[in-house]
């Protein structure tokens, strides 16, 4: 290619002091035009710098230099790093905006790499030319003279001598020690609110005083990087935060995959062998320890304690203890190595990231790919062989080490058939999703054609696994799964919900996990969009993507597209070399070239791309809504929202809903205070034992149910109550009431209380388990409609509503002498809670089609719904019509009504 020739030339000619455009053109004999775009090109991909001056110089980077380096170092710490991409891509748009880049504000926890990240970024700065080779980086800790204010701004801005006591000379400050290049201001919300508007002017106009100077200005030119571990609300004035356009936050540890933790380990162990020039072996056992251990100080602590094992490691080396520099499990700190011991929950994502049959780990300092040593192995029983004796040193015997062994044989066989799987590629996947949740996946896929009757696209699978995944890592984090359209879903595509119901009970089970009824909906909508034909969507919402960057925009779009196994989303890469106008009019050809569209949704990144959306509303007479600085997670749900054809503006606010449903966090160990009774959603279920003579009859229940009810029993509580007389039990049951939602009462003779009563026989010896089972799944169903009608519903308290249309349900289904399923009790309890709240709100009309011949072929079922909805009409001060009543008998005509029942139910009023 042209560009490579360009670059071998400049690499030829520019050693010393660089060269010029339209030199290099004339060498190699091109146009100076298309040199000067490639060199800039170049520039861009860090492969060149740009000195500025008259004329403006190239000069190539060669390997070995710190600029090469430098670029090599922040793609290295990129890596895997998926959570940092968003941080990232704002550094580098910083980096790069005109004229001289923007002041940063970096946000995260202690040890999440703030320091590291703004050196990284300053290196990447120099490398593509835009700080000069010799900028100086100056760091300050605001800490270290928080308690003296005057000394920390006489550090910062500098002080005339006299300007305090002890100031006995002229001090220059870092702000001009950093001319030209960066300050970085660390903890910089221990800066006090004296030294904050000090920098305003600075920030502003570039000028500023040392201590007491009164009449001298002083100029420099520093990009100021700064870092706090606080929220900038809670510290920092509001006009000082205002100077920093771009907040960059960084996740901590704990939040990112195992494979970004992987990408750090290599990247540090790699760091320290470039430092002592050896090549260091790490064990795989030591790896899955540095994988797995709490590291409660994040990235420094992981640096921290790798350093230390290669300190002790690289000493034994030099002193002739060992033959090699190597580190192993023993060589950690103990804090870290005692992950292997109780952290086995881990091993799936070990054997992902090392593989079942590796050794050791090499790493040299010069690559970023690590070597992987095999064992010496023959078969697969000598290396389950090693396997045992590992897991035996580990003080791992009987039913868990077979167990172990057991999983470790089903994932080598795993990773092997896999790959010849005609239906799908699980791949593609292997690295973003567990084999479990893969395996559970196609079971879903295989469940929901059977039931829907019809066969799912194959591309489903990719977009399926994933969002699995990820709503399970929700759940497990406790943050909260709300899907705005739940009831829309529910309405609209009733079979796709029924199926997805069932799929969610199935995932329950097998993951042993509760999820929100939520979750149904999303996965209602994979089936929804399935059913739709590919070749018709030419009147969908059209997403574009635009972004600054020779591939970025590409990169993005093919991320999201591979994800959901699609070619939906469009990008367009806006290299920094060509006009903005030039990308809009390729955007406007394109839109005009293809059929049907009259909404599109731009996702862009930053500056002038924002303007875009009303160019091509202007010039394709199409509605556009745009948002700006965009990740994966936006395109996906961009692409999810179009496909299942959801208008622009909904489109529009699913997509801004993303970064609000990801910072949406349900706290821990949610447990009510004292003075509040808790929500129907946040009351835990319970099962109260009366006792006698203590509570080791009640153990015994407990120990019984956990045996039976395994997958239930993380949403149950067993209650032991002693019995004195009926009345002061009841007055006990109503405390316990106000705690837990009563499910049921076992006692060991009958009592007066309305609550469901089994004997203790039945539930130890006989079927009164199954029933139990069924009183547990329907208040089980309750309590996750009451966690979705809290995001839903706007002018009733779920609670109220939930107490009065349970007790409807239950008395139509006693009447019919019926068990209604749970998908039939959440499409009901919904149904009613969300008329109950359009009634409230105001006069509502709906039409039920032959309302007339509706209501005298099924009199007796109408009279009967009538009846029985007068409690929550008395109890609301309101009047439910016909029509509603109408589509109420609807539901229950489907059920299975004997010809007694039908007999008893001609007897209503």
């Amino acid at each position: 290619m042209r560009i490579d020739i360009v670059y071998d030339k400049l690499k030829a000619l520019s050693v010393e002091s660089g060269i010029s455009a339209p030199q290099l053109a004339e060498a190699l004999g091109y146009a100076r035009a298309n040199v000067s775009n490639d060199l800039n090109s170049l520039v861009a991909q860090g492969k060149a710098v740009k000195i500025k001056g008259k004329p403006v110089l190239f000069q190539a980077i060669n390997p070995g230099t710190l600029a090469r380096n430098s670029e090599g170092e922040f793609a290295q710490f990129i890596g895997s790093n998926a959570s940092l991409f968003p941080a990232i891509e704002q550094a580098k748009a910083a980096v790069f905006y005109p004229p001289n880049g923007m002041n940063m504000l970096i946000l995260g926890e202690t040890g999440v790499g703030k320091s590291l990240f703004a050196e990284l970024m300053y290196q990447y700065a120099k490398a593509i030319g835009k700080l000069p080779a010799q900028a100086p980086f100056v760091i300050f800790n605001c800490a270290d003279y928080a308690n003296n204010p005057q000394l920390l701004l006489a550090q910062l801005f500098g002080c005339k001598k006299g300007a305090y006591t002890g100031a006995d000379e002229d001090k220059v400050g870092l702000l001009e020690k950093a001319n030209h290049g960066v300050l970085f201001l660390d903890e910089v919300h221990r800066l006090p609110p004296e030294g904050q508007e000090i920098f305003f002017t600075f920030i502003d106009k570039g000028i500023f005083r040392r201590l007491g100077e009164t009449q001298v200005e002083r100029t420099a030119s520093v990009r100021i990087f700064s870092a706090t571990t606080e929220e900038p609300d809670s510290s920092l004035l509001r006009t000082f935060t205002r100077r920093f356009p771009m907040v960059i936050h960084l996740p901590a540890l704990r939040k990112r995959t195992f494979q970004e933790r992987f990408a750090l380990i290599q990247f540090f162990f790699n760091q320290e062998a470039a430092h002592l020039q050896e090549s260091i072996s790490v064990s795989v056992n030591a790896l899955r320890a540095l994988l797995s251990y709490d590291c409660p100080n994040n990235i420094g602590q992981l640096k921290a304690d790798i350093r230390f094992a290669c300190a002790g490691a690289y000493a034994e080396f030099m002193t002739g203890k060992k033959t090699s520099f190597a580190i192993n499990s023993r060589t950690l700190p103990n804090h870290v190595s005692q992950a292997l011991y109780t952290h086995l929950e881990h091993r799936q994502i070990w054997n992902t990231i090392i593989g079942i049959n590796k050794k050791s780990v090499t790493f040299s300092g010069t690559s970023n790919t690590p070597l992987f040593e095999d064992d010496a192995l023959n078969d697969i029983y000598d290396m389950l062989n090693l396997r045992m004796s590992e897991l035996r040193s580990q003080g791992i015997e009987g039913n868990t080490l077979e167990e172990e062994i057991e999983k470790d044989i089903a994932d080598y066989f795993q990773t092997r058939i896999s790959r010849y799987q005609g239906k799908y590629d699980t791949r593609r996947l292997e690295n973003l999703v567990t084999a479990a949740v893969l395996r559970l996946t196609e079971e879903i896929i295989r469940y929901a054609e059977g039931k829907l009757q019809r066969t799912l696209d194959n591309k489903v699978y990719y977009g399926l696994a994933t969002h699995i995944e990820n709503a399970l890592d929700r759940v497990r984090r406790n943050k909260s799964i709300v899907h705005p359209q739940l009831n829309r879903i529910r309405t609209g595509h009733p079979e796709a919900f029924n199926a997805a119901l069932d799929c969610l009970r199935m995932i329950e089970r097998v993951m042993e996990i509760t999820l929100p009824i939520d979750e149904a909906g999303f996965l209602a909508m994979f089936f929804v969009y399935s059913e739709r034909d590919l070749e018709q969507r030419q009147t969908d919402v059209k997403v574009i993507v635009v972004a600054h960057g020779m591939d970025t925009a590409s990169a993005l779009v093919a991320t999201a597209n591979e994800l959901l196994g699609v070619n939906y989303a469009v990008g367009f890469n806006v290299p920094l070399y060509e006009k903005a106008q030039l990308v809009l009019e390729r955007i406007i050809r394109h839109i005009q070239a293809s059929e049907g569209v009259s909404e599109v949704l731009l996702l862009v990144d930053m500056g002038s791309l924002t303007t875009f959306g009303a160019a091509l509303a202007q010039h394709c007479d199409v509605a556009t809504r745009t948002i700006q600085l965009i990740s994966t997670m936006h395109i996906v749900e961009a692409i999810q929202s179009a496909m299942n054809g959801l208008p622009l503006q909904e489109v529009y606010h699913n997509v801004l809903m993303v970064n609000q449903l990801l910072e949406q966090e349900v706290p821990r160990d949610r447990d009510p205070a004292p003075a509040r009774v808790p929500a129907a959603a946040e009351k835990k279920l319970a099962i109260v034992m009366i006792c006698t003579t203590g509570e080791g009859t009640a153990k015994v229940l407990e120990n019984r149910l956990s045996q039976a009810l395994s997958s239930r029993m993380q949403r149950v509580a067993v209650l032991s109550q002693r019995f004195d007389n009926d009345a002061q039990l009841n007055q006990e049951l109503a405390v316990l009431g106000q705690r837990y939602t009563l499910v049921a009462l076992v006692s060991p003779f009958p009592l007066a209380t309305a609550l469901t009563q089994f004997d203790l026989a039945d539930v130890l010896y006989y079927d009164g388990v199954t029933a139990l089972d069924r009183l547990i799944e329907r208040e089980s169903t309750y309590l996750l409609v009451a966690e979705t009608l809290t995001q839903i519903l706007q002018h009733v308290k779920p609670d109220t509503a939930l107490l009065t249309i349970k007790g409807f349900n239950a008395r139509v289904s006693a009447a019919l002498g019926i068990t209604l399923s749970s998908n039939m009790l959440i499409g009901l309890t919904m149904h009613l809670a969300c008329l109950l709240d359009r009634l409230l709100e105001g006069p509502t009309h709906s039409d039920f089609p032959d309302k007339v011949r509706y209501l005298q072929q099924h009199d007796a079922m109408i009279r009967l719904i009538r009846h029985e909805l007068a409690a929550i009409e008395q109890a609301f001060s309101l009047n439910i019509s016909e029509d509603e009543i109408c589509t109420l008998c609807r539901f229950f005509i489907s059920q299975d009504i004997s010809q007694s029942t039908k007999e008893v139910i001609n007897a209503y009023p």
